[in-house]
């Protein structure tokens, strides 16, 4: 009893003490309950339930020039399947890490300054996404930013609680109207893997973009992004359509220079206000022994009516170049490098890798603590002789980091999702999703089902 009232004590007077030494702790507990059924395969339980925790403790300092930052995590999972298929979620937890339900890592730690002429620079682990420099101020443009166009090739993941962290160095050179942004970085263990510590020593990224507003209704971006992959078989085979015994045979390097763009356009109206967004990708260089060409373009526009619910209709498209001939000396699949899967596709079983969607969303906010969205995808794999590809990018030193299964089809799956997010108070906040997911001709050639429904309630403290 003695020894819990001094933890208590202790507990209670550390952060003040802290506090007063010019250190800030802050914490974060998010909690996520999901329900998966997915699609049934021979000998397979793929209706499940599962419980996720993430608690992370950061202690920091800043001052106008510098800033310090650490932060701790960890995670748990209770009640994963045994014998479940991959891609649903609870299968590749418990694929990579056999019965492992928690750990402690290393989230962050980095060091940052900034000069009075606007350059700042960032060394050690920190988390990184392409497209988060320079938030528009537009409240329009900014969700547009955060929820169709950041992290598409480079993310943190966060939605599968563990996600990635990036050892390296970021500098940003901000001016009034622009900013340059540079960073080469080493991504983490992580994603699926619970050791969330280790770095991926053989993969290296190289970023650089040019952000500016021409004008307050603008958001404009040009990158440039080079990615390495020198990990090898046996330990990591890559992923495409060649037969297996020719890819455990490929030792040599991924070698591959993306160069790209985004540019939304909020446009204000009588009846409210009109939005169009364009992003597009084009690759080149190798992919182990054979030469590397593919592009990805993505196109929505939407209105969002100024009345008391500000109903938000958005519509798109996207294309991604798939491989279609396994046997000629070009690899034509669009890699998607290290994303975050989950800002364009819930759940995360269907990626911007030989396929074509459609989409269409409905948002509406009936209260200000209330955000509500609906919305439905359709998925095509653009070459049939390619695989469906789902995954993150590389997560560990084991697996190439994406999942394939074999197409044959064109049509993939149908989808609907609702989104119900509640804003209980400024340290607190509720999410609850709802997806059905009607599988087609890809589906029913892996799966002996082509249904499949996935829920989940979030739960995030902030303290």
């Amino acid at each position: 009893m003695l020894r819990a009232i001094v933890i208590l004590v202790a507990g209670g007077l550390l952060p003040s003490w802290l506090w007063a030494q010019g250190l800030k702790v802050t914490g974060t507990w998010q909690i996520r309950s999901e329900r998966w059924e997915f699609f049934n395969f021979p000998s397979t339980d793929n209706a499940y339930d599962f419980l996720g925790s993430l608690i992370t403790v950061s202690l920091g300092k800043q001052n106008e020039r510098e800033k310090w930052h650490v932060e701790i995590a960890h995670a748990t999972f209770l009640g994963l399947p045994q014998n479940a298929s991959v891609p649903s979620l609870g299968a590749l937890y418990r694929l990579f890490n056999r019965e492992k339900e928690g750990s402690l890592f290393l989230r962050q730690f980095f060091w940052q300054r900034r000069s009075s002429k606007g350059i700042w620079v960032q060394i050690g682990r920190f988390k990184f996404g392409d497209g988060t420099e320079r938030p528009p101020q537009n409240e329009t443009l900014l969700w547009l930013r955060q929820n169709r166009v950041q992290e598409r090739l480079i993310g943190s993941f966060e939605s599968t609680l563990i996600g990635r962290s990036f050892d390296g160095i970021q500098v940003n050179n901000e001016r009034p109207d622009r900013t340059f942004t540079f960073a080469l970085l080493r991504p983490t263990r992580g994603i699926f893997d619970l050791k969330g510590s280790d770095q991926l020593s053989k993969v290296t990224t190289v970023y650089a973009s040019w952000t500016f507003s021409p004008d307050p209704q603008t958001d404009a971006r040009v990158f440039a992004l080079y990615y390495r992959d020198s990990r090898k078989p046996p330990q990591v085979v890559k992923l495409d359509n060649r037969p297996l015994t020719i890819r455990q045979a490929d030792s040599e390097p991924i070698s591959i220079l993306t160069l790209g763009g985004h540019i939304l356009r909020a446009l204000p109206d009588n009846r409210g206000q009109t939005d169009f967004l364009a992003w597009g990708a084009w690759q080149f260089g190798d992919w182990g022994q054979l030469k590397h060409r593919a592009f990805a373009i993505s196109t929505e526009f939407g209105h969002q009516w100024e009345n008391k619910c500000r109903p938000w209709l958005r519509l798109g498209a996207s294309l991604s170049t798939g491989d279609g001939n396994p046997n000629d000396a070009y690899h034509r699949t669009f890699f998607q490098i290290l994303p975050s899967p989950s800002q364009h596709a819930l759940p995360p079983i269907f990626n911007l890798m030989n396929s074509r969607t459609l989409f269409a969303q409905l948002k509406f906010q009936p209260s200000r603590k209330v955000d509500l969205q609906l919305e439905t995808h359709r998925v095509w794999l653009s070459r049939k002789a390619d695989f469906w590809y789902s995954g993150a990018g590389a997560f560990n030193n084991s697996h190439f980091g994406f999942f394939g299964l074999r197409g044959g089809e064109r049509q993939v799956l149908d989808m609907i999702g609702l989104t119900l997010d509640y804003q209980a108070d400024p340290s607190t906040a509720w999410s609850l999703y709802l997806a059905r997911i009607w599988g087609r001709g890809v589906v029913r050639a892996n799966f002996t089902s082509n249904s499949a429904t996935y829920a989940y309630l979030h739960a995030m403290h902030r303290w």
